[in-house]
């Protein structure tokens, strides 16, 4: 399956990018499918950077999900494969200037593997809804005030 889903930010691109580089310094929103993020490399983020996350994809199935980035350059790509949990997958940031704002375009692709691959419709529904009402918490986050942090 394949996601496209974009929103537009009243902040610069550098703190879109820092905020999601950062991923692991913020907590989660009430609700958010992501119930534990750990980064567990020791290194500034950059490529290479790994990540550990617990995530509750369906109401019964929990997992673990192992991500890489792949392509770092900011701020206006931010790039990472990840598997785990019976999926794997790519997921893909531009960060495009717009006037003093960003339009953050988020494009993701998801492979349910075994026995979840029949559930891939189901999946998929779930989650297209989701992953914008992320996006606009971003945005919600960001705008509220939130600020990138030093040394990342």
């Amino acid at each position: 399956m394949y996601f496209e889903l974009s929103v537009a930010i009243a902040r610069p691109p550098s703190d879109v990018f820092a905020f999601l580089r950062d991923k692991d310094l913020y907590p989660q929103q009430p609700g958010s499918p992501v119930l534990a993020l750990e980064k567990t490399t020791p290194e500034p983020v950059g490529v290479g950077t790994r990540y550990r996350e617990v995530v509750q994809m369906l109401p019964l199935v929990r997992g673990e999900m192992l991500s890489e980035v792949t392509r770092y350059a900011p701020p206006r790509f931010l790039e990472e494969d990840f598997h785990g949990a019976g999926m794997r997958g790519h997921l893909a940031y531009e960060f495009v200037p717009d006037g003093g704002g960003t339009v953050l375009v988020q494009r993701e692709t998801l492979e349910p593997l075994g026995l979840l691959r029949p559930f891939a419709r189901l999946i998929e529904r779930s989650l297209s809804g989701k992953l914008q009402e992320r996006l606009e918490s971003i945005r919600d986050d960001l705008e509220s005030g939130w600020m990138a942090t030093e040394g990342s």
